[in-house]
This record gives structure tokens, C-alpha cells and sequence, in this order.
């Protein structure tokens, strides 16, 4: 099974910060379902949700590095753009 769970049907708009977020369309709106070319600390990756949104501001996410999950959460930032953050831990 791969990272992605949510499909991705609609790009959004282009981010200041690279990343361009894919929405998921259902019948109460339109979910985020990952991010391409998001920031991540081993540079620009393809970010996908795993699950629903644990807090206001951060939603569960993975990204692979070098044959590797990493995980981590979405948020966004004073600018509303979204990034990752990874959890700590050994790769």
C-alpha cells in the first residue's frame, strides 16, 4: 500500500513557497489530499495526508526520503501557505 489514502481531483493555486496543493472533492467541500513540491527538511517532496486533522492547525502527512516513510504533520504559516513538519526520530 502506498502513502497516498485521499484521491487528489482539483490542483489548487501555487503557493508562494513552491507548493501546489491537490483537494480532494466531496460532497462538503473540497479536502486537502497532499501537497507537490512542499518544503520538507530533505528538500521538495510530494506531501500526502494520512488521516483527519488531529488539532486546528495540524494535519497528519508522510512523505517518502530515500526508500523511507517519514511522518509528520501539514500546517501553515503566518502567510496561510502550508509546509511539513517531520517528527524527530532516526530515519
Amino acid at each position: 500500500m502506498g502513502l497516498q489514502k485521499y484521491r487528489a481531483d482539483k490542483a489548487g493555486e501555487k503557493q508562494g513557497n513552491g507548493a501546489t496543493p491537490w483537494y480532494a472533492q466531496w460532497m462538503g467541500g473540497d479536502t486537502l489530499a497532499l501537497l507537490r513540491d512542499c518544503p520538507t527538511p530533505h528538500g521538495p517532496r510530494t506531501v500526502y495526508v494520512r488521516g483527519e486533522p488531529l488539532t486546528y492547525s495540524s494535519i497528519p502527512a508522510a512523505c517518502s526520503f530515500k526508500g523511507k516513510t517519514i511522518t509528520g504533520y501539514i500546517t501553515a504559516d503566518e502567510n496561510h501557505e502550508y509546509y511539513f513538519r517531520a517528527h524527530t526520530g532516526k530515519l
